[in-house]
């Protein structure tokens, strides 16, 4: 018997491990009057049904625990959870363990805990190879595509006033009044009224209405995306000639300057690559990729091979989801 699977046995709390034989020489699990059920039958059966996922999580865990100390975090986090699913389980009048085993198909919270640890792990080395998988000409494309000098601006916000359970027609009805109030004001600014005026008059935005719709330096991080777009395409010193619609409601904006775009420096690089692996490690195909490399770095192999077969044949199903 392989040594994984023999692992994979007592992991599942199936293997009695004790020394007691069949007529045949091989370790019994459960015993009959006459004869029995082997060790070796049932590694055979559990193999082509759970070989496969069971042998991945143990790969992963004997990997990951070598390459991460369990952390202070880990625990916070683990314990936090585990507190939650148990308040969920007692609300919902069912037993802890039974609940792990109806949702989770484990068998006890020791089970559950192992699971959130792999997990947790899991994605930190999601989080590493991410960054890893960051290439300098990914930085400097993101640099010019994504790094803007900061912009002075200030805001006139008009919101759609329409309740939630408002009927489409009504709905329709305020965003209309909504946009037409904000190119009002737009004929006001450009018949002489002062932005700020306008902007303590008018504004919905209780935040900068009475600073005259100051917003200070902005980036792309800090406003909406169509209010950000539609700053960099102004002229400093000019205003929104038409009404800027965004999920908050009609924006009038004025563009006071721009910064020059900032230096890419080790720190500014730094952050770039932070953002790229995030939105690397987001993509669905990665996180199985990830998990590929670290088994392969470390010279995985299997000495099963209807067990590789299994293996292969379920990471290929989970690459074409």
């Amino acid at each position: 018997m392989k040594k994984v699977l023999v692992s994979l046995m007592c992991l599942l709390l199936i293997t009695g491990c004790k020394d007691v034989k069949l007529e045949n020489g091989e370790n019994a699990v459960v015993t009959f009057k006459e004869g029995g059920v082997s060790s070796q039958e049932l590694y055979e059966e559990l193999k082509s049904s759970y070989g496969a996922e069971k042998i991945m999580d143990l790969i992963d865990s004997h990997l990951l625990n070598k390459l991460y100390e369990t952390s202070d975090e880990e625990k916070s986090y683990i314990n936090q959870t585990v507190k939650t699913l148990k308040d969920s389980a007692k609300d919902a009048g069912v037993d802890f363990d039974l609940y792990l085993s109806v949702y989770y198909g484990l068998s006890g919270e020791d089970a559950y805990r192992n699971y959130l640890s792999l997990n947790y792990k899991r994605n930190l080395w999601i989080e590493d190879y991410s960054k890893e998988s960051v290439t300098d000409k990914q930085i400097d494309e993101y640099y010019e595509q994504e790094v803007y000098g900061d912009i002075d601006a200030s805001q006139i916000l008009i919101t759609i006033d329409a309740k939630s359970d408002a009927s489409d027609d009504e709905k329709k009805k305020a965003e209309e009044k909504a946009l037409q109030k904000a190119k009002d004001i737009i004929k006001e600014i450009k018949n002489g009224k002062d932005f700020a005026t306008a902007a303590k008059e008018y504004s919905k935005d209780d935040t900068t209405a009475n600073d005259g719709g100051k917003l200070g330096k902005v980036n792309n991080d800090d406003v909406n995306d169509e209010v950000f777009e539609a700053l960099l395409d102004m002229k400093d010193g000019s205003y929104s000639t038409s009404p800027v619609k965004s999920s908050d409601g009609y924006y009038i904006l004025y563009r006071t300057s721009q910064d020059k775009k900032p230096e890419l420096n080790d720190d500014l690089k730094n952050e770039i690559k932070e953002t790229v692996a995030k939105e690397i490690a987001e993509d669905d195909s990665f996180y199985m990729k990830a998990l590929k490399e670290l088994r392969q770095r470390n010279d995985m192999k299997f000495e099963d091979s209807e067990l590789e077969k299994s293996y292969e044949s379920l990471m290929s199903r989970y690459e074409s989801q």
